[in-house]
Parts: structure tokens; sequence; C-alpha cells
């Protein structure tokens, strides 16, 4: 009896021996792990706050970017006023003005609040709101421009004994942040935008709308985060950045369930670990009937499976003969589908950037926090295939952008013997490795267009005569053709049928290359040439026979010297060249822009009569006192007649020519053709005052004489 008992005792110790052990493990790894858990937590608050840091310094500097061409311009037009204060508009500041018009809406008020330039645009707080706060300096607020957000820039202008006389505003629109905005608005961000210092919004996604709250006092250039923020109610996790040059503050606000989501996560596998320790124990008992059980519905599974098989074969096979009758009928609908791919890559194209850019800069982030080999080596390959898909879609890409109208050309006097020069160094080592002569002859003069696009397109026409040239040899030259300079690319290869000399300007037209291989191109490099001679107002034209080769020429305006060199007689000696009177027609139904160019022409001591639309324009002929020297017209205007119309009609009613420029902003080939047949200079809109009064000189300084009428009248 008493072995029995201490037996039973010494069971006893030893159970409670081990419980107390189990116990004491369970406290110290449930302490331990209670302990893991709130570092974890606070290590993960931390990285959300230094990652909202970075997103809020990545939007300020983009911000800095979008402000800094806009502030400078309105730097400029608001010290143009102060110095010559508000009668200097329609002479020194109107080119300013007109010049930043490019950066957004620019308005000029007086000390009334009286909109003197541009367009109205309306402040959040009105009118009042631009008077008040600070003297000098740019002030940001938010505002509508046409009933679209903007953020408006305001500078006031001061008279010359310190009195406040008006302010200059200069609306950019909100959109122009969405590049960066729109990668915060997935829906996780509470906030991202750009803030005044009083917490109020400019632009930006989420939240309410109206502001955050108050913000910390920040040095310029500095930054802060805070994970105990608050907006709405709801907690958030912050990071600010304070602009340089700027009173704005860039904010980007995460929610905390968002920046906990991941510690949220591993808490609850934590509690499943636990869990599932505690059901292993009473699991282990049913392990072996379970496992009993799963192998005999094993092998009834594998004899239904069998049973099944055969049966699946067949109808299989029965599916496989009716795909491939579906096949050959998708085959011929391929051929039709080709025009509508092509519409759909006009499109999609645009929005293949947003992607590709969002990756490279989340691959670039990603290497810069991987530290092992392994990884980083995984993170490198990843970006050699970016790098390969963004050169497959370049192409594409740069038709898109053509078609979008988002390339602005940079026009400017260039020589023809530079750009010569560079085309033909690119293109001698292949000539050669063809065993072709390549030859260039030199030409002196100066046209008028972008030289990198011009290059471009000579260098598409080199390569495609390069590449279809089997023998002989390539020329470049130059002819003269009046006021246009004709560039040619000379070949000598098989030439092209007259029934294909259109087709080869199409999208994905390859003559040679049926089997469409990749290594010979994607057949949109002269496509592409017919696009940016569009744009820059340019002519392409190409003459070829089968068998002898082929001619491509681009015609180019000569420079305004170049033009009165050959048409215009020297300018009498003491009057500077350019500025003799003249009598403009201008023709345009907008009145703003009517009134600006009546303006500008007139500061440059014109005088100048206007119309809204072509009959209007022949009346006032009819009325005026003499024929006009330069008609100026819109090409697209009310009523039955275009801008080329319009001057063809009134050099018939005055028997004999006017010349004319036409102004547009349709870059289609056949514009530039109407204009030519109608003996006018086309330029593209928008166009600035430098290229303007170059046209106005290009077309000579001959004055019409007064009416026979008027002066018999007389």
């Amino acid at each position: 009896m008493i072995r029995l008992s201490v037996n039973a005792l010494l069971n006893f110790h030893s159970k409670a021996i081990l419980a107390a052990i189990v116990l004491v493990m369970t406290l110290l790894g449930g302490v331990a792990w209670g302990g893991l858990s709130l570092v974890d937590y606070v290590s993960t608050l931390d990285r959300a706050e230094h990652s909202t840091r970075q997103a809020a310094a990545f939007l300020e500097g983009h911000a800095d970017a979008v402000l800094d061409g806009g502030s400078a311009a309105l730097a400029r037009v608001a010290d143009r006023l102060e110095e010559g204060g508000f009668a200097s508009l329609a002479d020194r500041a109107l080119g300013e003005a007109l010049a930043a018009s490019r950066f957004g809406a620019l308005s000029i008020l007086d000390a009334g609040g009286r909109t003197v330039f541009g367009p109205s645009i309306h402040p959040d707080g009105g009118t009042a709101s631009l008077f008040q706060g600070a003297v000098r300096g740019v002030e940001l607020l938010h505002g509508q421009v046409d009933g679209l957000d903007a953020i408006l820039m305001v500078r006031r202008i001061l008279g010359r004994e310190g009195a406040l006389e008006g302010a200059v505003l200069l609306a950019l629109p909100s959109s122009s942040l969405h590049t960066v905005l729109d990668v915060f608005g997935d829906g996780r961000h509470s906030v991202a935008g750009l803030f005044r210092l009083d917490g109020t919004r400019l632009a930006g996604v989420g939240g309410a709308g109206a502001g955050i709250g108050p913000l910390p006092a920040l040095e310029p250039g500095a930054e802060s985060g805070d994970g105990d923020w608050s907006i709405g109610g709801e907690g958030v996790v912050i990071g600010l950045k304070r602009m340089r040059d700027f009173p704005a503050m860039a904010a980007v606000a995460l929610p905390r369930s968002v920046a906990l989501e991941p510690w949220s996560s591993r808490l609850q596998h934590g509690f499943m670990m636990v869990g599932v320790s505690v059901v292993a124990l009473f699991g282990l008992a049913a392990l072996g009937w379970a496992s009993l059980r799963r192998e005999a519905a094993a092998r009834d599974a594998l004899r239904d499976a069998n049973a099944r098989l055969e049966q699946r074969v067949e109808e299989r096979t029965a599916d496989l003969r009716s795909l491939n009758q579906k096949l050959v009928r998708a085959l011929a609908e391929k051929e039709r589908a080709n025009q509508a791919k092509a519409r759909f890559l006009s499109a999609a194209n645009h929005d293949l950037r947003q992607p590709f850019q969002a990756l490279r800069l989340f691959h670039h982030l990603l290497m810069e926090r991987l530290k092992e080999p392994r990884e980083r080596s995984i993170a490198e390959k990843m970006g050699e295939a970016l790098d390969s898909g963004e050169k497959l879609l370049h192409a594409l890409l740069e038709v898109a952008t053509l078609d979008a109208g988002v390339v602005r050309p940079n026009i400017a006097d260039v020589s023809v013997a530079t750009v010569l020069d560079g085309v033909a160094a690119e293109f001698r080592g292949l000539a050669a490795d063809k065993h072709l002569d390549l030859r260039v002859r030199g030409c002196a003069a100066m046209v008028r267009t972008d030289a990198t696009l011009l290059t471009r397109m000579l260098c598409d026409l080199l390569r495609n005569a390069i590449a279809y040239t089997p023998a002989g040899g390539v020329v470049v030259g130059c002819r003269r053709r009046g006021q246009w300079l004709r560039i040619e690319v000379w070949d000598t290869g098989p030439g092209i049928a007259a029934e294909h000399l259109d087709a080869i300007f199409e999208d994905f037209v390859q003559l040679g290359n049926p089997e469409r291989d990749r290594r010979r191109g994607l057949g949109l490099g002269l496509p592409k040439v017919r696009r940016k001679a569009a744009l820059l107002g340019h002519a392409v034209e190409v003459r070829s026979r089968p068998g002898q080769g082929s001619v491509f020429s681009i015609m180019v305006p000569l420079a305004a010297s170049e033009s009165r060199t050959d048409t215009v007689t020297p300018t009498p000696v003491g009057r500077a060249e350019g500025l003799s009177t003249r009598l403009i027609l201008i023709v345009e139904d907008d009145p703003v822009q009517s009134a600006g160019m009546q303006l500008l022409l007139e500061s440059w001591g014109h005088d100048v009569l206007v119309a809204a639309d072509g009959p209007a324009a022949l009346a006032t002929l009819r009325a005026a006192p003499r024929c006009p020297d330069v008609i100026l017209s819109d090409f697209r205007l009310p009523g039955p007649l275009t801008g080329a119309e319009t001057v063809t009609r009134a050099a018939e009613q005055e028997g004999r020519p006017i010349p004319g420029i036409i102004l547009t902003g349709d870059t289609a080939p056949e514009r530039i053709r109407e204009a030519v047949t109608a003996g006018c200079r086309l330029l593209h809109k928008p166009v600035t005052p430098d290229v303007l009064r170059d046209a106005l000189n290009a077309l000579g300084t001959e004055r019409q004489p007064l009416r026979q009428s008027q002066s018999s009248a007389a």
C-alpha cells in the first residue's frame, strides 16, 4: 500500500514537473512571441513612415519640376508690368504673356479684381483672396479654370511707390501632377497631394478634398513623418516634404490599417501556429485511421479516373477537330482584323508608357532594398526583361506619340550642311558593310525646321535606301524650289511599282517582307517620316522606276534670310528690314486670339483689319482704302470658306495675288497641300511671335497701291 502511494506520488510529481515545464515553456514562448510582435509592430510603423516620406519627396520633386517653369514665366510677366505698368501690356509684356501661356492659362487683373488679359480664373476664396497675404513672392491657391481644377500661381504687381496695382495669375491644371498622383490613387493611400502651409489642398487624390489639418512648421527642403496622424477621424501614417522654392508641402498618407496589414497577417499566422500545435496532439491519434481511409479512397478514385480517361480522350479528340475548324475560320478573319488592330495599338501604346514607368520605378526601389546576391540577380534579370520590352515597344510608341499630337517641334534656322554631315557620318559604316557608295552633295542653305526631327526623317530614308539597295550606291543632295529646299535621297535599288507608291507610307506595310521577319523592321519607317513631315509642315514625295531605283524627297522651307536673298529686292539704306508698315487683314473667329494678334501686329507698327469669317473678309476688302499686303487667316473658319479658300477668293476679287499665311493646329498632309496650292505659307499652332515675324519678313516688303476709286475721289 505504501509502495503504491509512493509510486502514485512519483507519478504525480512527474506529471506535475512535466506540466510545469510545459506551462513555463508556454509562458516563455508566449512572452517571447508577444515581445517580438511588439517589436515587429513598431518596426512596421517605422518602415511605413519611411516609405511615406520617400513618396512625399518623390511627389515634391515632380511638383517642383511642374511649377518651376511656370514660376519663371510668371515672374517675367510680373517684372515687365512692374517696370512699365499696365500701359506696357500691348508693347513689351504681351510677348511675355503669350509665351507664359504655354505653361497654363495666364490672366492679368487690376487692383479692382477686373481681368485685363486672359481668361477668367476663379480662386476658391474669391478674387479678394488674391490680394491677401504676403505682398511679394509667389502665392499658391486652388481654383477653377473652365470648370477644371487648377493650381493658381499668384504674383502681385506693385507700382513704383510700392502701391498694389494688380496681380498676375498662372493656372496650371491639376492634371499636370496626375502622372505621379495616379500612382497613389490605388485605393490604399488615404491622401496624396500638394498642400498649402495652412493645410489647404492644391491638388491630390483621396481624403475629404479640403485639407489634412494643420501642418507642422518645416524649413524649405525639410521632410518629416508621423505615424500618429488623423485625417477625417482615421489614423494614418503620413510623410511630408516642404518645397524649397514655393510655400507648399507635398504629403502622402497611408492608413494605419493598410500599413499594419503585414504585421496583422504575421500575427494571424502566429495564432494559427499556436492553434495548430494544440490541435496536432489530438490529431496524431486519428492520423493513421485517416491515412487508411485516404488510401482506400485513392484506389477507388484511380479506378474511376481510368474509366473516365478513355471517355475524355474521345471527347477531346472531337473537340480538337472542332477547334481546328474554328482555327481555319479565325485565320481567315485575321486579315480583316489588321486595320482594327492598328487602331487599337494607337490607343494602347499610349497607356503602355504608364505601367512600364511604374515597373521601372519599383524595380529601382527593389534594387536599392535587396542585399542578397541571389535576390539581386533575380531583380537584375527582371531589369533586362524590362529593357527588352521597352526596345520592342519603342517604334510603336513613337508612332502613337506622333499621332497623339504631343510632340512639339522646336523650329529654328538650321544649317542643312550640319544635318547632312551628321547623317552621312552615321551611315557610312553601314553602307561600307554592304559595299555601297554613299555620297552626300554639300549644301550651304539655311532652312526653318526642327533639326532633330529632320535628322530622324533623313535617317529613316537613308536606312531604307541602304537596306533595299543590293549594289550600286546612295546619293543625298539638295535643290532650290522658290522659297523651298528639296532634300533628295537617291538609290539604285529594285524600285517600286507605281501601284505601291501610296501603300508604302501606310503602317506595317513591307513590300519585300511577306513573312514579317522582325529583323527586317516593322514597316513603320516611312509612316513615321510622313507623320513627322506633317508635324513640321513639310511635304514628302517619292519617284521610282522598277529596276532603276527610287528618289525620296522632303520639301523644307528656306530660312527668312535665304528667302529674301532669292525673292526680295535689297532694303534701302537707313531703313531696318522687316519694320515697314503693312496693311494686314486678320481672319479669325476666336475674339481672344483675334485681339491678341491685332495687338501684337500693331505693336510692330502695322495697320490691321479684322474679319471673323471668309465672307466678312471679302466685304472688308471691298471697303478698305487699298489692297492688303498680307492676309493672316485661321484655316477652319465658320461659314462656307476655309482660310486657304478665303485667300484665293480675295486674290480673284482684287485681280492680283495677295500673300497669305495660314495658321492651323491640323497637321494632316492635306492641309499642307491646300496651303501650297493657294500660294500660302502654313504655320502650325501654337505660333511664337518670332516665327510669325520671320514668316512676315519672308513674304517681302512691297506695299500695295491705293485703289483707283479712292485716288479719284481724293
